[in-house]
């Protein structure tokens, strides 16, 4: 069934509204701890929001929201720290053995 509400009224949707203010609050705290300037705060909603989907749910029993869409528990060990220092493979054809084979980078998200 098709519902409508009123415009500018987020109290009549409050479900949506909690989980954007939790998107926001979880979104915010990262950005803080990890020292990223603002303007990669797209990359840090949608790291957000990725480890939000790997995390119980007391709305849904205690259960994972990743592993009820996909029928398959997550691998927790590919969890990364956003804003981390990492190394991306530079795979130049032109090198000799004495170059360097990465470059330091920050980790932004999945």
């Amino acid at each position: 069934m098709h519902q409508t509400n009123c415009v500018e009224t987020p109290e009549q949707n409050a479900i949506v509204e909690r989980k954007h203010q939790h998107i926001l609050n979880v979104t915010h705290s990262i950005l803080f701890q990890s020292n990223m300037p603002l303007i990669f705060w797209s990359y840090t909603v949608n790291h957000t929001v990725h480890l939000i989907n790997r995390t119980p749910s007391v709305a849904i029993d205690n259960r994972i929201p990743y592993d009820l869409l996909h029928g398959k528990m997550y691998d927790i060990t590919n969890l990364k720290v956003f804003g981390c220092l990492c190394y991306v493979s530079s795979l130049d054809r032109n090198k000799s053995k004495f170059d360097p084979k990465s470059r330091k980078c920050m980790f932004l998200g999945y």
